[in-house]
């Protein structure tokens, strides 16, 4: 019921999005005929600047403490009741795209269907997936967290969380991630805002066809959803997936506006540029990228002043306050780069900047970077190679098709093309330390091809036009001839039964034969699951760090258990149970203030239990921080000779039950003030 919830107050808030970008759209096109290419268009596309606009309302509250339920639903419900007519079109849009496909499907197109049917079940996929808790600890430790504290604190504070860097960051995507948690204090709400921005963008390519566009939705999910590299993080709430279909989103909104010249295209493209930079530091770049795109037509005067400050109002409004706030506040508005870094020292930035100006992996740091030599550009094209090509056969499709493009519409795929290999220069250049950091390149590279092969089909469709004879032409003349002479629905349905069938193969094959993942785009060990061979709490305890040890806790209702070491702990042990906690670990932030004694603070915190990591201590110490991890080793040494162990799970974590008596001492001037304040 949960994921029902959520997917109610998911659709509410994409249902309050479109209704903004629909009256958005019809004000800035109010000269233009027709003001737009058709309703099914104005749909599709308006999902994610519909978003952003919900974005950067919830961004405005969030500065002036206003981002409360009771704020939300008030202003929510008289801007559609005013806007009404906005409503009432969209939903008279979503019945006729299904009028059309079923008039499609009764004349025998089996298209619109098999993308109805795509587009379902991913997002069903999708919504099981997201049950499954994310693994990545900067969920738990940051993401979660953060959206969190914006909407216990109705807004904004500085910083935003106990953590100068994390907590003073753009957060844009934090403040979306925050919206469903507004209804539904559940983490599945930021999940699947997540997936319902990637759906959205899904949504968004597909229009970017004249055409065709239920037959390019299935080329959509061939080229994006059905491969490892994007689906997987859908419902994870990070921001690297999302930030990268802002940012793309805004480069094929910045296609389309060369293509039509209508003013709200352009103005959405500024509104998904201003999320993406208002996300993350480094979509920076696509300032610059799209300035240099749009040079042309501002020097061509086709781009009017009063429609550049039109732009710029909506990119500031998205971006301006994370800016702003960090340069008044602390003095840098790229806090806390170049321009100074206060509450961090000099040597935590120096390792940081370390850390990000090289490669993650030490195998990958024999490659040079310095593209002003011949071996820079012998590695980086070896890294394009066998990073994104070699043995992907989505990616070779995606290059097949591009080059077509280039040969047949070199005008007008020639922005997208020189934008996707600017970002991945940039990238090899200036952030080669982890190829999620090339999400938005990737992501722009398949977009690319799948516009590329709508060019083609125009292409194909004027050549048939021009020349109607030809053995081509006539063969597909017949094909749809034997078509028309079978019942439209019959062969609409036998299409889609097979290709049902064909998809389905791979897991009938696993049934019997276990081997592998039968889909690339499944983290592996998930299809045991669905088929039943092996129980969900077996998959996770071998898939997640301290899933067995934060059951077992919450089983045996264990109180309290200290565990310094995963930033995230609470929120971990609530996730893997139910999204409950009942109190059963001290916070992880609760440290002892100063360096007294360990039994005052193991007495005053009445812990009773501990987990101590064997594994990786190194990486711990640097994620809480040396002086917390020292301290917390100073605790468990002290408790550790008179402790039983419990359970030790797969990644070095041992959880042990203190057994120790306490020594009698008169309380310590932090116990004083803790019974005062109790009192």
């Amino acid at each position: 019921m949960t994921v029902v919830a959520v997917w109610l107050v998911v659709i509410a808030i994409v249902l309050f999005g479109l209704t903004l970008h629909r009256a958005l759209v019809f004000w800035l096109n109010r000269g233009v005929h027709p003001p737009v290419r058709d309703g099914t268009d104005l749909l599709l596309s308006g999902v994610l600047p519909g978003i952003a606009l919900v974005g950067g309302l919830a961004t405005a509250l969030g500065a002036i403490h206003l981002l409360r339920i009771e704020v939300v639903l008030l202003l929510a419900a008289i801007f559609m009741i005013w806007r009404r007519n906005d409503v009432l079109a969209i939903f008279i849009d979503l019945r006729n795209l299904a009028v059309m496909g079923e008039q499609a499907t009764a004349k025998g197109n089996p298209f619109p269907l098999l993308a109805s049917v795509a587009f379902i079940g991913l997002a069903c996929v999708i919504s099981v997936t997201a049950l499954f808790p994310a693994g990545s600890a900067d969920v738990w430790a940051f993401q979660i967290p953060l959206a969190q504290s914006i909407v216990s604190h109705g807004g904004f504070v500085t910083p935003q969380i106990d953590s100068n860097f994390y907590g003073n960051i753009p957060l844009f995507f934090n403040v979306l991630f925050a919206c469903p948690l507004l209804f539904v204090d559940h983490w599945l709400g930021s999940g699947l805002l997540n997936a319902a921005i990637f759906l959205g963008f899904l949504l968004l390519l597909t229009s970017c066809a004249h055409r065709w566009r239920a037959a390019g939705l299935l080329l959509v999910f061939f080229l994006i959803a059905f491969q490892p590299f994007f689906t997987p993080g859908a419902a994870v709430p990070l921001t690297d997936l999302p930030r990268s279909c802002f940012s793309v989103a805004a480069v094929l909104y910045l296609w389309r506006y060369l293509e039509t010249f209508r003013p709200s295209e352009i103005v959405s493209c500024a509104l998904l540029l201003g999320g993406a930079v208002g996300g993350k530091y480094t979509e920076l770049q696509m300032v610059g990228l799209i300035g240099l795109a749009l040079l042309p037509s501002i020097y061509q005067g086709k781009l009017s002043f009063s429609l550049f400050m039109t732009c710029l109002a909506a990119f500031l409004g998205l971006a301006g306050y994370w800016y702003t706030k960090n340069l008044v506040l602390l003095g840098n508005p790229i806090y806390p780069f170049i321009f100074g870094h206060p509450g961090l020292s000099d040597e935590w930035m120096a390792d940081y900047t370390l850390e990000l100006g090289r490669a993650f992996d030490p195998v990958n740091r024999g490659f040079t970077t310095d593209l002003t030599t011949r071996q820079g550009w012998h590695d980086f094209f070896f890294i394009m190679h066998h990073w994104f090509l070699d043995h992907r056969r989505y990616a070779i499709v995606a290059l097949i098709l591009i080059i077509g493009a280039l040969i047949t519409s070199f005008r007008r795929i020639i922005v997208l093309v020189a934008t996707t290999a600017a970002m991945f220069i940039i990238w090899y250049a200036v952030m080669f330390n982890h190829i999620r950091w090339a999400t938005p390149a990737y992501l722009l590279y398949f977009s690319t091809a799948y516009i590329s092969a709508s060019l083609i089909a125009e292409k194909i469709a004027a050549s048939r036009a021009a020349h109607s004879g030809g053995f081509l032409f006539e063969t597909s003349a017949r094909l749809r001839a034997a078509r028309r002479a079978i019942n439209g629905h019959l062969f609409t349905f036998g299409v889609v039964l097979v290709a049902f069938v064909i998809f389905s193969l791979p897991a009938a094959k696993f049934i019997y034969r276990p081997r592998g993942q039968p889909y690339s785009w499944m983290e592996q060990g998930v299809m045991d699951v669905l088929v039943g061979r092996q129980k969900l709490d077996d998959f996770l305890g071998a898939q997640r760090e301290g899933y067995i040890v934060y059951r077992y806790i919450a089983a045996n209702d264990l109180r309290t258990v200290f565990q310094p070491f995963d930033t995230g702990s609470t929120l971990y042990a609530a996730a893997y149970t139910g999204g409950r906690d009942q109190g059963w670990l001290l916070p992880p932030y609760v440290f002892p203030e100063t360096e007294g004694d360990a039994n005052a603070f193991i007495r005053r915190n009445n812990i009773h239990y501990f987990i101590r990591v064997t594994e990786k201590r190194e990486l711990l110490a640097d994620r809480i921080g040396a002086a917390k991890f020292a301290s917390a080793e100073k605790i468990i040494s002290r408790m550790l000779p008179e402790s039983t162990l419990l359970l030790k799970d797969g990644f070095g974590w041992e959880l042990y039950r203190f057994d120790g008596i306490l020594p009698a001492t008169s309380p310590s001037p932090q116990d004083a003030l803790d019974r005062h304040l109790a009192r």
